[in-house]
């Protein structure tokens, strides 16, 4: 919260270093981490939001339609490792909805799950 706080009040530094904060800490939530990696890249820290983001794929939080699209993430789209990890986590997500849908998953929820389109 106090990464988006000092963001939103235009204190670049001590944004990125809330998120420091946590990333010195043992929380390793991937989906939270998503998010910050995606802060990172916003604020111009490409290379610690890249290696977030290996960190947050690795970790298991790999939904390839939020990161494909995600504006906070155009700095690291012309980066050979950005287009590696998305390609990781477009497998991932692949393999995950396959297995769902195997599985019967949208049955079993009463659901239907939308299309993957980049």
């Amino acid at each position: 919260m106090a990464a988006a706080r000092t963001l939103l009040e235009g204190d670049k530094t001590e944004s990125i270093a809330a998120v420091r904060r946590v990333l010195a800490s043992k929380f390793s939530d991937p989906e939270p981490l998503f998010y910050m990696s995606r802060h990172l890249a916003h604020l111009g820290e490409a290379t610690p939001a890249l290696e977030l983001l290996d960190r947050v794929v690795a970790g298991g939080f790999f939904c390839y339609p939020a990161m494909v699209r995600d504006p906070w993430l155009d700095p690291l789209r012309k980066k050979a490792a950005f287009s590696k990890l998305l390609g990781r986590a477009e497998a991932q997500h692949r393999q995950a909805r396959s297995e769902f849908e195997r599985l019967g998953g949208a049955r079993i929820l009463g659901a239907t799950a939308p299309a993957v389109r980049a």
